[in-house]
């Protein structure tokens, strides 16, 4: 990890440390096991105001997300059964109908998607690899 991503990554931890206040954490569960065969990354479970590919595996242990719906925020943790670019296009075309507005892209060998709503932003970093490592931090904004 060069000292850049270093930085936003403490950057992103920080502001959603800042913002933890007084919500009430929400029990997360697991999506249903990826089939053998690739998913077609329609709509699946939503967590809060953001929408997870279909199929999409999520590890409640490193999990958390405090709040709930459109006052959500905090960091998901999960895999796909998928090309990086199809599910990268999936959070393109998902997150608007939430309201997300995207703000910037940057594609290297991970994928860093940042969207925003008035009161919170959401970071997506979508790993390389036959089973895509999903990352999404959804902060508050100040």
């Amino acid at each position: 990890m060069n000292r850049t991503h270093r930085y936003l990554a403490g950057f992103i931890i920080s502001l959603g440390l800042l913002g933890a206040g007084n919500s009430y954490a929400v029990a997360l569960q697991s999506a249903p096991k990826a089939s053998q065969s690739p998913i077609d990354l329609t709509n699946g479970e939503s967590i809060g105001d953001v929408a997870m590919p279909a199929g999409a595996i999520i590890d409640t242990k490193k999990s958390m997300i405090l709040g709930n719906g459109a006052n959500s925020y905090g960091k998901i943790l999960a895999k796909v059964k998928a090309d990086q670019l199809k599910v990268a296009e999936f959070f393109k075309n998902n997150m608007p109908t939430e309201g997300w507005g995207l703000i910037s892209e940057v594609q290297d060998d991970d994928i860093i998607m940042t969207f925003q709503k008035p009161t919170r932003v959401a970071s997506i970093r979508i790993e390389r690899g036959s089973k895509p490592k999903l990352t999404i931090m959804v902060v508050p904004r100040n």
